[in-house]
């Protein structure tokens, strides 16, 4: 290793760093000064995420003459810092930046628990942000373990009630299967291909083909965990049904952003998107998650199960995005992976939106169902607002975020080849969507006996927040274009 490695070294990590060194500051504070207000972790927590924001826009002024899209390369390859990492970096920084906003309310009543939160948010955060830089068979499994775990933390540190509790070992029961699936299929590829590099799948395809195939699928069953998607979603539904409303739309985004990206570096990144094995299991993953999330939509009963539902189907396209790299019909590359960014931003956004307002009606003492939201624009009009743009935006209601980011997978999958796919992509968004549109409608039907709520019981900095998460559905359309141009750069280092 060269003098300069070190340096080099501190600058690729800088933001992962900066987010670990700002949780280990509120995990420190938490301990030693125990009846610390919560408002310091907050506000800890957020400066945190504003200082790993700015180290990412130091690597991206330095790789600005870079014309490969890449500022830093370690270890032949293994750790990367180029403008996909960064995009995802700055993303999820977003997402966590959100979420310490909107759950004051939660974190008042248990002031004692606000250090380990904050601390266990920026650990996932960093967690994510590694999972993209990641180029290395075991640095990507180490990455994904500790989104895993800090997930699991904040789903053990939130808990209010014994079954809520019962969420944060149901979902690490579940990822210690998930782990150990994902474990011995990247186990079963190194060994044929002698070498932990991702990028040394490719060659190695042709020297077993058959054990390829099993370690590919067994790798793909295991991010089925990670993604949110069926078989291995179990632990999404438990977040969602038993956890409180801000911190359960935190831990599946963060989940669902991990596995996402992580079957990015795996398939376009690792084995090749052209792999025959890769592109025909991964396209079976992709036709039953979104038809199981269209399918669960159909029969959600409750606000938090429908989007439960419509969070599984957004991971499942995101999954066909990943299929829409190499080369389009047309000659020119597929721009399946600009698709990915651009979507990964919009659902996680969309998502965020949808648990911040129903989390201001939780506090209001509303009840989580159908029924109970008839009638919601006669008694809160602004919050009825609010909750239809986001759930129109998970569904996919154009013109806003969702269906633009949809559009833009569908036609990805159909220059790539993969217009059956499109097609039931469209069909299952469209299911899903009747009961998200139903929901809307009753929201402006007749009142019932219901009486006015206020939204007192939710800060005011908590309300703003959900606020500007909710028009950033709009925001998006009006805006789509500058974000389509950084997704596009963002792409560019990915095969």
């Amino acid at each position: 290793m060269g003098p300069g490695f070190g340096y080099v070294l501190l600058l690729a990590l800088l933001p992962q760093l900066i987010l670990a060194g700002v949780a280990l500051v509120c995990a420190l504070v938490a301990a030693l000064r125990p009846g610390e207000r919560p408002d310091l972790f907050r506000w800890l927590a957020c400066i945190g995420l504003a200082g790993a924001v700015a180290a990412c826009g130091f690597d991206v002024y330095g790789m600005r003459l870079n014309r490969n899209h890449i500022a830093l390369q370690l270890w032949n390859g293994g750790l990367s810092v180029d403008h996909f990492s960064l995009f995802v970096t700055v993303t999820v920084c977003v997402f966590a930046f959100i979420t310490c906003l909107v759950s004051d309310t939660y974190l008042r009543r248990i002031p004692s628990r606000s250090g380990g939160f904050f601390a266990l948010v920026l650990l996932a955060t960093a967690g994510v942000s590694a999972v993209a830089s990641e180029h290395e068979i075991i640095a990507l499994f180490v990455s994904l373990q500790l989104v895993l775990l800090a997930l699991v933390g904040i789903a053990a540190v939130v808990k209010t009630e014994e079954e809520s509790g019962a969420v944060a070992w149901r979902t690490l029961a579940d990822g210690a299967i998930a782990s150990a699936l994902l474990l011995y299929g990247l186990a079963v590829l190194y060994g044929i291909s002698g070498s932990d590099g991702l990028g040394a799948l490719t060659a190695a395809q042709g020297r077993a083909p058959a054990l390829s195939a099993v370690g590919i699928a067994l790798v793909l069953a295991g991010m089925t965990f990670f993604a949110g998607l069926f078989p291995l979603r179990r632990w999404l539904v438990s977040c969602v049904d038993l956890l409180q409303a801000a911190p359960a739309g935190f831990v599946v985004t963060m989940g669902t952003t991990a596995g996402a990206v992580a079957l990015l570096r795996f398939g376009p990144g690792g084995v090749g998107g052209a792999n025959a094995v890769w592109a025909w299991l991964t396209s079976v993953v992709a036709l039953i998650g979104m038809t199981h999330a269209a399918l669960r939509a159909l029969r959600a009963v409750r606000v938090r199960e429908l989007a439960a539902a419509m969070v599984s189907g957004q991971s499942a396209l995101l999954v066909l995005s990943l299929l829409a790299s190499g080369t389009g019909a047309s000659g020119a590359a597929a721009q399946g992976s600009a698709a990915f960014l651009f979507a990964l931003a919009v659902f996680g956004l969309g998502t965020l939106a949808t648990f911040a307002t129903v989390a201001m009606v939780q506090n209001a003492g509303l009840r989580d169902s159908v029924a109970g939201f008839r009638g919601l624009a006669h008694r809160s009009p602004g919050v009825a607002v609010l909750l239809s743009f986001a759930l129109a935006t998970l569904a996919g209601v154009p013109p806003l975020g969702g269906f633009i980011a949809r559009l833009f997978i569908v036609t990805s999958a159909v220059d790539a080849g993969y217009g059956w796919l499109a097609v039931v992509s469209v069909a299952a968004s469209a299911l899903a969507a009747v009961p998200a549109v139903r929901l809307i409608a009753a929201m402006y039907a007749e009142p019932g006996d219901e009486l006015p709520f206020t939204l007192a019981a939710t800060p005011r900095l908590g309300r703003m927040a959900a606020t500007f998460c909710c028009l950033s559905a709009f925001f998006l359309t009006v805006l789509a274009q500058p974000l389509l141009l950084l997704a596009r750069a963002g792409a560019g280092p990915i095969p």
